[in-house]
């Protein structure tokens, strides 16, 4: 890829500047309502633009949060658009995502009828995807959806996890359609990037899948004390940094206490400091891992100047902003107290 592209992780490194900074997120954490919140964003670097033409007292909180939810998709686009890299396929990574999520919503609302799907699908995605989502919104039948899907990697996916007796593993599904997604950005991405770059971009996504999967591992030992093979059928299969071995060890660990110690041992259980906490379940590792998360993403942003590997980790640190802000209005509407929702943020200056 040209050296001029260099221009676009510029922009997004200079884009990302405009982020919201501890400061800020403790000042929302003390609002009151959710008038408050979209008064206080619209004086923002981040979201004054997004939300000028919005009347605090009459947003609705769904509305406001689809708006951030859609402002992840457009800033993406925004990227692409300065130097046509939406002709690259790599660079519909981001797309390929809110495909997948479009078809789990259409397949589990499908018992329910098109209209349950129609009232909820994302319309302004439309003319974005690669299939036609007026297609996959008349569809009836699971043979409907595979052929609205028909000239795209997911049809094959929907052959094989997507059975016609409405007995569907939707997780098995979801995790197979993710896992595709991953197998096809990467392949796509040994096409766009060359030498450190591309070594810099398979070790991001790497490191994303491995907290992913990591997450999941342990949330599935503390809740439910699941077994090795329950893990493994859990887990998105793409290699990440963690040798297989060390996963093995960790999916196999007979109890959390065990899982915990073969954590220690790996390289992300050597970038958590374990001298704060006394109990694994104190050690809050679900956010302890999301913040590691936010880390990786940051570290791979700062350290590289190809527009791929920027476009990958700013997706990342902005669905985590996203995801800050929903907590806070959802904590807000619910009255739960500042000392818990600040737990619950992934932030850092």
């Amino acid at each position: 890829m040209p050296n001029q592209y260099q221009a676009t992780a510029a922009a997004i490194r200079a884009a990302y500047g405009h982020r919201l900074r501890n400061a800020e997120y403790c000042d929302l954490l003390n609002l009151h309502s959710v008038p408050e919140v979209v008064s206080y964003l619209k004086e923002t670097e981040a979201y004054g633009e997004l939300l000028r033409e919005l009347e605090p007292a009459y947003t609705h909180r769904g509305y406001l949060e689809m708006l951030l939810k859609r402002s992840l998709f457009t800033q993406c686009l925004h990227f692409c658009a300065l130097e046509h890299l939406q002709k690259t396929p790599f660079f519909r990574f981001f797309i390929y995502e809110y495909e997948i999520r479009e078809l789990m919503k259409k397949i589990q609302l499908m018992p329910s009828g098109n209209a349950s799907y129609i009232s909820e699908m994302d319309a302004w995605l439309g003319p974005y995807l690669s299939y036609s989502q007026d297609a996959l919104a008349r569809a009836e039948t699971t043979d409907g959806i595979i052929a609205v899907v028909a000239q795209t990697p997911y049809a094959a996916v929907l052959r094989q996890h997507y059975k016609k007796n409405g007995n569907s593993d939707y997780t098995g599904l979801e995790i197979a359609l993710r896992a595709c997604y991953l197998q096809r950005i990467l392949q796509e991405a040994e096409r766009a990037v060359r030498g450190d770059d591309l070594s810099a971009l398979r070790q991001l996504i790497a490191e994303q899948v491995d907290l992913i999967n990591l997450i999941n591992a342990y949330r599935l030992k503390r809740v439910f004390h699941a077994d090795e093979d329950t893990l493994h059928s859990m887990m998105l299969p793409i290699q990440g940094r963690l040798p297989k071995r060390v996963c093995e060890e960790l999916y196999a660990a007979p109890n959390l206490t065990a899982f915990i110690e073969v954590l220690k041992t790996t390289r992300y259980g050597r970038m958590l400091d374990w001298e704060l906490n006394d109990t694994p379940e104190a050690m809050q590792l679900e956010h302890a891992f999301q913040m590691l998360r936010q880390k990786t993403a940051r570290s791979a942003m700062h350290f590289s100047g190809h527009a791929a590997v920027s476009l990958y980790a700013v997706h990342v640190l902005y669905q985590i902003e996203v995801e800050n802000l929903i907590t806070i209005i959802e904590g807000i509407r619910y009255g739960k107290p500042v000392s818990y929702l600040q737990s619950l943020l992934i932030t850092g200056d």
